[in-house]
């Protein structure tokens, strides 16, 4: 039994993909609450996700989010920023951070004061991958024309990922390569597929494996949310399937 009186917590700070992961408009499914099942009696799950926002913004209210530990125990910590920052730079939104920046605003988020503080196991997120044919109808419902492309937004999801390499020695950072996952399973259910082929681009045309996974061409279905929490839970509590029934590591017995 943990005899800590700050209960431990797995804070997921993001975009809207983490705001709406606790939605159960999906089919009545939820990542947060799948997430919850996995870490249940051992992490409190608190979803600090915030639609529309950046890096940049993120950087700005992060040591709002994140409690002192004084307060809190922040075992682990999601991170997931890119599709708001991959918007084209003229995008009416105003939500386009420069890749460089945004590389380098991943850097900070990883070594703030805030989260250094906790030394929690970092789960570093890519960027989910678009469906531009999807996205720009219904971008133009907006009176807007589309405001993110697939090889843009992949270069944001490959930023992620050096970011992670960078730190994976000197930082528990762990990448969750949510892009590859749900390209992966795209290719994987596209008739015809030829390596190469950049699925969700307007030349690859529409995609309807992507349309399973994004429920706009930009956000997840539960399909999507079921592939992302795969991918999220075998990186959490990887020893306690090892546990023995009579001794859970329980916050409380």
């Amino acid at each position: 039994m943990v005899l800590d009186y700050r209960y431990p917590q797995f804070l997921l700070i993001g975009d809207s993909i983490i705001q709406q992961s606790n939605n159960l408009s999906n089919g009545g499914y939820a990542f947060g609450a799948g997430l919850e099942e996995h870490c249940s009696r051992r992490l409190d799950v608190i979803n600090k996700g915030l639609s529309g926002y950046n890096t940049d913004h993120i950087l700005c209210i992060i040591h709002l989010l994140i409690p002192p530990p004084s307060c809190a125990k922040v075992d682990y910590l999601l991170i997931l920023f890119g599709a708001n920052d991959a918007c084209l730079p003229a995008c009416p939104t105003k939500q386009h951070v420069p890749l460089d920046r945004y590389r380098a605003n991943l850097k900070r988020i990883l070594t703030h004061p805030s989260v250094t503080a906790h030394k929690p196991t970092i789960l570093l997120v890519t960027p989910p991958p678009i469906n531009e044919t999807h996205l720009e109808a219904e971008d133009l419902k907006k009176n807007q024309g589309l405001t993110r492309e697939q090889a843009v937004t992949q270069q944001y999801a490959e930023a992620a990922r050096e970011v992670a390499r960078e730190f994976k020695d000197n930082q528990d950072v762990i990448l969750v390569d949510l892009w590859g996952a749900l390209m992966d399973e795209a290719k994987r259910l596209t008739e015809g597929y030829k390596e190469g082929d950049l699925l969700g681009s307007r030349e690859t045309g529409d995609n309807l494996a992507l349309r399973g996974l994004l429920v706009d061409g930009l956000h997840l279905t539960k399909e999507g949310y079921e592939i992302f929490l795969r991918e999220v839970v075998k990186h959490v509590g990887m020893g306690w399937f090892l546990e023995p029934d009579t001794e859970p590591s329980w916050v409380f017995p």
